[in-house]
């Protein structure tokens, strides 16, 4: 029912409409499982690169990151943005969390992805703006003069921090 209304009457997807209809997302979801759980249990030298006879990578590294223990899940047949768009979000810090380089930086996932994914995403409806060059969030933020806070308050920790940079080297 979903599939339909989306991909046939309001994106004139019919080809996509087919390959939902016919189950093959999962099949493809199930082949997928299989390639992460396998690679998963690879132990090999983290800079060893396979390649094959023209120098391309053929057996590229994968890890596998799954959502924290307790996490909320997004039901199979949610349409709700919001709901939607805090699952992304939880997605965007736990990936972070995992690949952040520096070690003081874990755990700062979500806060990370407060500032690149704000709040105020939510607070318009992105097929009301037909600037096809620019985000609709771009177009909306320049037309609405809203800040997300979570980039003011960003700004002002780095205010601070230069600040007290700056104190330290007049010392």
């Amino acid at each position: 029912l979903i599939f339909r209304r989306f991909f046939l009457r309001k994106n004139k997807l019919p080809r996509m409409f087919e390959f939902f209809r016919k189950q093959l997302h999962k099949k493809l979801y199930a082949q997928d499982m299989i390639v992460l759980n396998e690679a998963a249990k690879v132990k090999r030298d983290p800079f060893e690169v396979k390649r094959d006879k023209d120098g391309n990578p053929t057996d590229p590294h994968l890890m596998t990151i799954a959502a924290p223990p307790g996490s909320p899940e997004v039901t199979r047949l949610e349409t709700g943005r919001e709901a939607i768009f805090e699952g992304f979000r939880r997605g965007f810090a736990r990936a972070y969390d995992c690949l952040v380089e520096d070690p003081a930086e874990r755990g700062r996932g979500a806060e990370v992805a407060r500032e690149f994914f704000p709040d105020e995403i939510l607070d318009y409806n992105p097929t009301d703006i037909d600037d096809t060059e620019q985000s609709a969030f771009d177009v909306y933020l320049r037309e609405s003069g809203v800040t997300p806070k979570a980039w003011e308050k960003s700004a002002s920790k780095k205010k601070t921090v230069s600040s007290s940079a700056y104190d330290d080297a007049s010392i």
